[in-house]
């Protein structure tokens, strides 16, 4: 076997905010070629398939909880998240408990490619799965998005809880 190199935290850090951004790039240029081809009719499409591929994400990070005999929490669908947040993005978690978690996003590299590319609306867009990912994995579960970088703001704040919580205040 040939030797392993090993990289240091900066070294990951780097090729996980290249990948990422190299991700939002396809995302952009598909989105952008099929909106300017079929216009709203295919910004609806983008849309769906944005929303399908949320819920696939889910679905498949709940297979993955489940398959540990785990629960479908919140803390849980942290911890089998699909994407190597840490890593790349940089947030502040506000409050996180079992079924509880706000934070605020400082950097995504999604976002600042898509802003690089003037791409802010197609963006946007993409976030919408974000949703669709949490009620993949539980239907229970809401999020809530009072600010996004996309729009200009500082950061991206959002609330992931159970509804329940939500039904009892």
């Amino acid at each position: 076997m040939p030797d392993e190199k090993i990289f240091t935290q900066e070294e990951v850090r780097e090729i996980v905010d290249k990948m990422a951004r190299t991700l939002a790039m396809l995302h952009y240029y598909v989105s952008r070629e099929v909106v300017d081809k079929f216009g709203p009719a295919g910004e609806e499409a983008i849309r769906q398939a944005i929303h399908k591929y949320g819920e696939a994400r889910g679905l498949k990070i709940k297979e993955e909880v489940l398959s540990r005999g785990l629960p479908l929490t919140v803390q849980n669908l942290s911890q089998f998240y699909d994407l190597p947040l840490p890593l790349a993005w940089v947030s502040e978690k506000i409050r996180a408990e079992e079924n509880y978690l706000e934070k605020k996003v400082t950097y995504c590299p999604f976002a600042e490619e898509w802003k690089r590319l003037k791409g802010e609306k197609l963006g946007l867009i993409y976030c919408e799965q974000d949703l669709c990912m949490r009620q993949g994995y539980n239907p229970q579960f809401d999020l809530q998005q009072f600010t996004n970088v996309l729009n200009k703001d500082p950061h991206c704040h959002t609330i992931v809880q159970w509804k329940k919580t939500i039904d009892r205040e």
